[in-house]
């Protein structure tokens, strides 16, 4: 084996590793993997309940076509690269054919497993409005696993293209219809259509316009960064992980309406944490996707008064991901620059969780009540969503936030 395939199999050993050290943290922590599994009882039973009450006509063959087209699209890969790679691999670049196609396999195996876990997951509603038998989805799932290595394909040979928006638009496109087209069961002579325009477009726009370019190494070492970043912050939300790298963002657009509006003690670390939330790493989108999931289920997942436990749910995976602002190196190096008591540091935080995880609950369940058309419905759901922020926010996030003072000091 040449020292490049050992290279490869090093680092992806040494991933591993890392990986099953933090899973064995997250393990012990029983209260919030009790929480998981006890999400996944009640939602299968909901999902259930869900699915005896929809309609004839809805349109749950374009629904599986989307969810399942936004997992085929998305095909990040696993590289392993390091920012020094940029240095000491790159002259080696024409002989690292290997262990980028590695790389492709090793994308392919996991997102295959996603895969296949949604497909499971998607099952029950296609049998239930599709009209489908076991045969028809097993050719779905097929064609889904095959879009996926395409996708992972195409995603590669875009790391030596420049503009690639065009082509992102046209392999959900492709990946899309033929996806539709295969759910739906339309004839034979549309699969291969749509089949032949993915070969051509995958031969004459992608593999020939890569052969032309550069490898992108800085996009190769981001992506890499992203997906590390991941896994890593969450497993922050249990231990503390030393290797966690942060990112600054602009959003000046967004901070504009948020400009310093005290210099006292007291709105010092609440300005700080503000600031943090909006442009460090992916907090501030991160709030805003879980607040737009928990309005399109609470809207679309019509379930009555059950539908509390969704709000319920995403506020409280809300408040999860929140905490680890806590412990960002940014207001926590500010500590001991400021004449600030520790309780005034944590009352900021606290506040602020606070806060959105209110505004949280009114957004996601003031959409709940929109799709069930109830007002009692509503008051439910904002019950359910600010009993969840009361409690974590002020027995939870508190007595984790008194413990790291005390740690602290």
């Amino acid at each position: 084996m040449d020292p490049l395939n050992r290279l490869w199999s090093k680092r992806c050993s040494d991933h591993f590793q890392m990986e099953l050290r933090y899973w064995n943290l997250i393990g012990k922590n029983s209260g919030l993997m009790f929480f998981l599994y006890a999400m996944i009882i009640i939602g299968g039973f909901y999902y259930k309940k869900w699915l005896d009450v929809l309609p004839q006509h809805f349109p749950g063959v374009l629904l599986i076509s989307l969810i399942l087209a936004l997992f085929v699209v998305r095909s990040p890969i696993r590289t392993f690269m390091q920012r020094a790679d940029l240095v000491f691999l790159l002259p080696a670049e024409a002989k690292l054919g290997s262990y980028f196609r590695k790389s492709r396999f090793y994308s392919f195996c996991l997102q295959s497993i996603v895969l296949i876990i949604v497909l499971m997951v998607c099952a029950p509603l296609y049998f239930r409005t599709g009209g489908g038998d076991g045969p028809a989805y097993f050719a779905l799932a097929g064609v889904a696993v095959a879009l996926k290595w395409w996708n992972i394909d195409s995603h590669w040979q875009e790391q030596s293209i420049d503009d690639v928006k065009p082509l992102k638009i046209l392999r959900f496109t492709l990946s899309l219809l033929l996806l539709y087209a295969t759910a739906g069961r339309f004839t034979v002579y549309s699969l291969v259509a749509c089949a032949a325009v993915m070969l051509i477009a995958s031969i004459f726009l992608f593999h020939r316009q890569s052969h032309t370019g550069l490898l992108n190494w800085g996009s190769l070492v981001e992506m890499e960064d992203r997906q590390a970043l991941q896994f890593l912050r969450f497993a922050n939300l249990f231990t503390d992980v030393p290797r966690l790298k942060h990112h600054i963002h602009a959003r000046r657009s967004v901070s504009a309406f948020f400009p310093i509006r005290s210099f006292s003690q007291k709105g010092v670390y609440q300005q700080l944490f503000i600031k943090t939330f909006i442009r460090a790493d992916d907090y501030f989108n991160l709030y805003i996707r879980l607040t737009v999931v928990g309005m399109l289920a609470c809207y679309f997942i019509n379930i009555g008064f059950y539908t509390a436990f969704v709000v319920a749910s995403a506020v409280y995976l809300t408040g999860l991901q929140l905490f680890p602002l806590w412990m960002h190196p940014f207001p926590q190096a500010l500590a001991g620059m400021y004449p600030v008591p520790d309780s005034l540091r944590k009352q900021s935080f606290i506040r602020l969780v606070f806060i959105l995880l209110i505004t949280q609950t009114v957004f996601i369940s003031v959409a709940g009540a929109a799709g069930s058309k109830s007002l009692i419905s509503l008051l439910l759901f904002l019950l359910a969503g600010v009993s969840v922020s009361v409690l974590f926010t002020f027995v939870y996030v508190e007595r984790r936030v008194a413990g790291e003072i005390k740690e602290g000091n």
